[in-house]
């Protein structure tokens, strides 16, 4: 008999979502993302997401005290003009997944070694929903309120507001470092360790790439 497509007996939809918390698109990239699962969960009542975080710094030559945001971005895009034209794309983009970017906000561009390195981290104590929020805080930290997230002092604050046991003194942010390695662009996201999606796609990319997935180890059963 085949199984309804309806039906609440599936497994979990595996995610590995590989990120740098300092990538606006990685942040939305996560709503995109929770956006295709609640379209996911619509469709197939029952059906669950776990979310396997993979961070990672993409820059990791930065100081480890940061250097000037708008300086950094200048020296890389090219000047200010195409700087804000970047922005611009970037607001935008977040407009749509239901965010807003506050980049007058933000003066340092951090090294991410020792946040990347707590979220990874803190999926040893939170998970789901929590682990969901505390990223989404972090991401708030950053890009709505400028708060330095390369600092132990502002991620000790972040993790004790998420009532996680953590010690920025005594961690060991090696160990934590992520066991994916992915070298190309984030956010990726690989689905049932089968499908792979790079880049802040549309939910409805997402959803049919979850669909595909889901269905391939369907017809395995």
């Amino acid at each position: 008999m085949t199984p309804s497509p309806n039906s609440s007996a599936s497994p979990a939809l595996q995610v590995d979502f590989s990120l740098d918390l300092i990538c606006p698109w990685c942040w939305i990239g996560l709503r995109n993302l929770l956006a295709a699962r609640a379209a996911l969960m619509d469709k197939y009542p029952g059906q669950q997401l776990a979310i396997a975080w993979h961070a990672d710094t993409l820059l990791p030559h930065i100081p480890e005290q940061g250097v000037p945001y708008q300086a950094f971005y200048e020296a890389r895009l090219g000047g200010p003009k195409a700087v804000e034209a970047r922005r611009a794309q970037v607001r935008a983009s977040a407009a749509a997944a239901g965010l807003q970017i506050n980049h007058a906000a933000i003066q340092i561009f951090p090294n991410t070694r020792l946040v990347c390195a707590l979220v990874n981290y803190a999926q040893t104590q939170l998970g789901g929903e929590a682990m969901i929020g505390f990223v989404e805080s972090i991401f708030d930290a950053y890009f709505v309120q400028g708060r330095d997230i390369g600092s132990a002092v502002e991620l000790q604050q972040l993790a004790d507001s998420a009532a996680l046991d953590w010690d920025s003194v005594s961690f060991d942010a090696v160990r934590y470092q992520s066991e994916l390695g992915h070298a190309g662009g984030v956010p990726h996201l690989v689905f049932n360790q089968r499908l792979q999606v790079t880049g802040a796609v549309p939910p409805a990319e997402l959803l049919r790439a979850m669909e595909h997935a889901r269905a391939a180890d369907q017809s395995l059963v």
